[in-house]
């Protein structure tokens, strides 16, 4: 099956835009997680890493 040169720009467009949005929800979901994290290390006085293990 061939596609038109048209609607492979059409998909390609369509899938940039749902990238774009989930890369934009994956960073607030990051950022979610590291103002979390920082409010769980608040207080604590251990002298260790403060990085987190993955």
């Amino acid at each position: 099956m061939q596609i038109s040169s048209e609607n492979y720009i059409t998909v390609l467009t369509e899938q940039i835009k749902n990238l774009t949005i989930e890369n934009a929800q994956l960073r607030a979901h990051i950022l979610d997680l590291e103002a979390k994290a920082k409010e769980a290390s608040d207080g604590k006085t251990e002298e260790g890493s403060s990085e987190p293990t993955k």
